[in-house]
């Protein structure tokens, strides 16, 4: 047990580092990066919360790897759709503008953050195993976000629940805010 936990803390570290070297290399790139060419760079398809993502790495064979990790992008007039999943997951920026994070956790208390690397913003969000969670850009403009999401355990689609809009607004009718752009 404590062999894999260094196992997977070393991985979860290889993929912060790992994000934080594509962002360097993205920003200091005198090249403007597109979404078009995120897109076809990383071979980026369509999300079922919106947005565009690929597969990156899983670490082993097993059953349910330990953890797992994909590169998602999130345009400029897209919004992610809550939901939830059944691990813990970390987004980590790469490229692009700042993100409203909206989390619900299991007692229904609603926490906004700011994900980015402007003023205010946090470069790194911790979303708890079971907390609803969604994201919407904070600038108008064209520039969508680009970012690596990894979860440990790896992200299974039977542990994934997508809540309609209406039925999250129902639920918790606070969340009604985050619709008003």
């Amino acid at each position: 047990m404590e062999k894999s936990i260094k196992i997977l803390s070393l991985l979860l570290i290889l993929s912060v580092l790992t994000s934080i070297v594509l962002a360097v290399l993205l920003v200091k790139s005198k090249q403007k990066v597109t979404s078009e060419d995120l897109m076809k760079r990383f071979r980026l398809s369509a999300h079922v919360e919106n947005g565009a993502f690929v597969e990156c790495h899983y670490p082993s064979t097993e059953k349910r790897p330990a953890s797992g990790s994909i590169y998602y992008y999130i345009g400029h007039d897209e919004y992610t759709r809550f939901h939830e999943i059944d691990c813990d997951e970390y987004w980590c920026y790469i490229k692009g503008s700042p993100l409203e994070i909206w989390q619900i956790d299991t007692e229904g208390k609603i926490t906004i953050s700011k994900f980015g690397i402007e003023e205010g913003c946090k470069p790194l969000v911790f979303f708890k195993r079971g907390v609803k969670f969604a994201a919407k850009g904070l600038k108008r403009g064209n520039e969508g976000t680009f970012l690596s999401c990894i979860t440990v355990p790896r992200y299974m689609a039977q542990g994934f629940t997508l809540y309609e809009d209406e039925q999250i607004i129902q639920m918790y009718p606070e969340t009604k805010a985050f619709y008003i752009h």
